[in-house]
């Protein structure tokens, strides 16, 4: 918490009291508060630098000489942390400006011991593009501004968003800083790093033509158009012997660029092993049915050799090790048997990680009884969950193995439009090495097994709760399917928007009213090649039928296509549920049947993996079938004036687009209704928010705008727009102010500003 630690008040030369306020962070209140001695020349200069007008922090610095009453007194005052210690400055008892003190400089007179003049440096903004950004979940404008002020650690006597002109319908009154929110995964990049919050700040204001001031205690956000149609009017009163009149730039061309920062691919992660766990490559445990141990996780490796089992006695070499580990990420594990895991090759196999369900550790070794003579010994033992506790009947459904950590589904404004794709990469094999040939040998009969397989194993359903929760919201829907893979195969599922499923309110978390089933089939040969057997994706869930299917079901791409979750007018999060108690095989062309388990050729005694990657979730058109959502840039272009040389583009991190681009993260969203914004309005026209903002730019820069300059009465007002006796009809901004309150004058820089008046050719 801060306290007063320095004060001290001055009268200007017209009368006016300011007193200057120093307050330090610190556990307790000072036993003392310092009285602060003023340099008699400049006590006190803010200055708001120079800003164009289509530019959005004007942050201002104050610079304090204080005489210093002894060696280094307020040397103390400067710390490398930001915010720490504040000046508020007041104007006949009423709040002026607030800064924090600028942790950059600090320099004071070496060879006096006291009575010298000490400047410190003060910023209220300038603090933004060093700090980072680390709010989460969607927030409103006015939560993101607040937020950002608050970091900046001033005394702000509130948020001012009254000079905004732009509204969210043509007919409606003009927007607040609540009526919009964003997305704060937005002001992240790919590998988690957060942008600044000067970043975020011009991001979220600049496509909206907004811009941020503090002045007479106040931080106001406003537009040029609102400022000129709405702002109190003051007239400039100069106070020197030397003004200038000149002219603002002109611009040739503008464009504005939007990077939607659009999701595309899958939205889940897809790594969970823990990264403080090594799994070094030449670390093996052969031979070994208990595996080996290592920085508290296990492991097992594997022969490549699955025919000739005399060859193991001996071996160095190995295929693989899986190592498994309790603690992981981006999954959580229910089920005490099952593990995080990660496959290491050396010679066979792929690097991969995910959530191991079932795993079974093989050994053999030589009885040498001399002489010549021995005997080969062979073992086996199964890890993880067991067959029984897998499969069930259809109408039941068993616990939860592991879940995937939430993802966060945007809300849209056509949910119509638009599927999800869930896709679950399965290992489920019956040979002891999945990554070899399957041959018998003296311990199993795996190649018999994988013929059974291929035969007899035709579909596999892996039980599911698919959930989503809208933000906001107790409430949870879980996906269906159960009706379409129950459907007896005499009327087989053919079209892909058969396999869809539908959304329904969950009632019960731990026995659950509805569920669906992830199918694993192959799409050319439902007849005589298994849906599992090495690393397999579900398909569009179908009942175990082996006739035709239509030509977009059987080319589609793996994964289930789902109903985009469209509850609550917002978005939401989404996790997938792998579950037990109801897993099912069938024959092809052999329906379900509400058994304890659908058990062909015995196929539940013939596996020795199940493993799984994590859940891959991807928002997919439904109106162009299995494309994904366009991520490119969208660009706005507008010519201002033909005979200007420069042009001015802007690159923006928010926006909108006439069609929406329902997963950028950049998009604006509607704060009452949770959709995404394609359109606003100002100045009587309705289109997109960079084509209002060129609209704004048109107005400013397209033709040459006065700009007068020189010494004025200081202007302590709130926000205005200004009059000046000699250009009737104009009216101005300050666009850079220095103000040496002791004398009460300000050298401004104010250049004319004109209400949106550009409308397009087909306007």
């Amino acid at each position: 918490m801060k306290y007063l630690r320095y004060m001290g008040e001055f009268l200007s030369v017209s009368g006016v009291v300011w007193r200057a306020e120093i307050l330090q962070e610190a556990d307790a209140a000072f036993e003392t508060v310092g009285s602060l001695e003023f340099d008699a020349d400049q006590p006190l200069v803010i200055e708001w630098g120079n800003k164009s007008k289509e530019e959005v922090i004007c942050g201002a610095t104050a610079t304090l000489k204080i005489i210093s009453p002894g060696d280094r007194t307020y040397e103390d005052l400067y710390s490398i942390d930001v915010g720490r210690v504040r000046l508020d400055v007041y104007r006949n008892n009423a709040l002026y400006w607030s800064g924090c003190i600028d942790t950059e400089f600090y320099e004071e007179p070496y060879e006096q011991l006291n009575g010298y003049t000490v400047s410190l440096s003060f910023t209220d903004l300038g603090v933004l593009d060093r700090l980072k950004y680390d709010l989460a979940n969607m927030q409103t404008l006015y939560d993101v501004v607040s937020y950002c002020i608050g970091r900046c650690g001033i005394n702000c006597g509130g948020i001012d968003d009254s000079l905004i002109s732009t509204s969210l319908t043509p007919s409606g009154s003009a927007l607040s800083l609540t009526d919009i929110k964003v997305r704060s995964d937005n002001f992240y990049d790919e590998d988690g790093e957060a942008l600044t919050l000067g970043e975020v700040i011009e991001g979220i204001l600049q496509p909206l033509a907004l811009r941020m001031i503090q002045r007479a205690g106040k931080v106001y956000i406003y537009d040029i158009n609102g400022l000129y149609t709405k702002a109190a009017k003051k007239q400039i009163v100069w106070d020197g012997s030397s003004q200038t009149l000149g002219v603002d730039v002109v611009y040739n061309n503008a464009k504005i660029t939007w990077s939607t920062y659009a999701q595309s691919g899958n939205l889940s992660p897809d790594s969970c092993w823990p990264e403080s766990i090594e799994t070094p490559p030449n670390v093996a445990s052969m031979n070994n049915t208990s595996g080996g141990s290592m920085n508290g996780v296990k492991y097992f490796s594997f022969h490549y050799e699955n025919k000739d089992l005399t060859k193991w006695f001996d071996a160095q070499d190995y295929g693989f090790t899986i190592w498994l580990a309790e603690q992981g990420n981006n999954a959580e594990l229910i089920n005490n048997n099952v593990r995080y895991f990660r496959i290491v090759p050396q010679y066979d196999g792929t690097e991969c990680e995910g959530v191991a369900v079932r795993w079974t550790a093989v050994a053999g070794w030589k009885v040498d009884y001399g002489g010549g003579n021995w005997t080969a010994q062979y073992s086996w033992r199964a890890y993880g969950v067991s067959t029984g506790a897998l499969t069930g009947f259809l109408t039941d459904i068993g616990a939860v193995l592991f879940k995937s950590s939430p993802v966060w589904i945007p809300p849209v404004a056509n949910a119509g439009n638009l599927v999800l794709r869930v896709g679950l990469e399965m290992l489920l094999d019956p040979r002891f090495n999945p990554f070899e040939s399957a041959e018998n040998n003296d311990l199993m009969k795996y190649k018999d097994w994988y013929s059974n397989w291929n035969t007899h194993g035709n579909f596999v359903y892996v039980p599911v709760t698919i959930k989503f929760q809208p933000d906001g919201s107790d409430a949870v829907y879980v996906w269906d399917n159960r009706s379409i893979v129950q459907t007896a195969v005499g009327s087989p599922v053919k079209s892909i928007n058969g396999t869809y499923g539908s959304w329904v309110r969950l009632t019960n978390d731990e026995t659950p009213n509805a569920w669906g089933w992830l199918a694993y089939y192959d799409a050319k040969d439902r007849k005589e090649t298994s849906g599992v057997l090495g690393w397999k994706k579900n398909r569009p869930a179908i009942n175990p039928h082996t006739a035709d299917t239509l030509s977009i079901l059987t080319n589609a791409e793996d994964g289930q296509y789902i109903p985009y979750p469209n509850y609550g007018g917002g978005g939401g999060k989404l996790w997938v549920e792998v579950r037990a108690g109801n897993w099912q095989i069938s024959d092809g062309n052999a329906t379900l049947q509400n058994v304890n388990y659908n058990n062909p050729k015995q196929l539940w005694g013939k596996f020795s993996w199940l493993l799984f990657k994590l859940p891959e979730i991807e928002i997919m058109n439904s109106t162009q079938f299995d494309k994904t959502i366009n991520t490119d840039d969208v660009e706005y272009n507008a010519q201002l004036n033909s005979a200007a040389k420069e042009p001015i583009e802007i690159d923006t991190i928010c926006g909108t687009s006439a069609e929406g681009v329902p997963t950028a993260r950049g998009a604006y969203f509607n704060a009452e209704t949770g959709k995404q914004i394609t359109q606003l309005s100002r100045a009587g026209r309705t289109t997109q928010a960079e084509d209002l903002l060129i609209g704004t730019l048109y107005s400013q820069f397209a033709q040459r705008r006065t700009t007068l300059s020189g010494e004025a009465q200081l202007m302590y007002d709130p926000i205005a727009v200004y009059t000046e006796a000699n250009q009737d009809g104009k009216l101005f901004m300050a666009t850079e102010d220095v103000q040496d309150v002791r004398m009460d004058c300000s050298d401004a820089v104010y250049v004319e500003i004109r209400p949106d008046e550009y409308k397009r050719n087909n306007e």
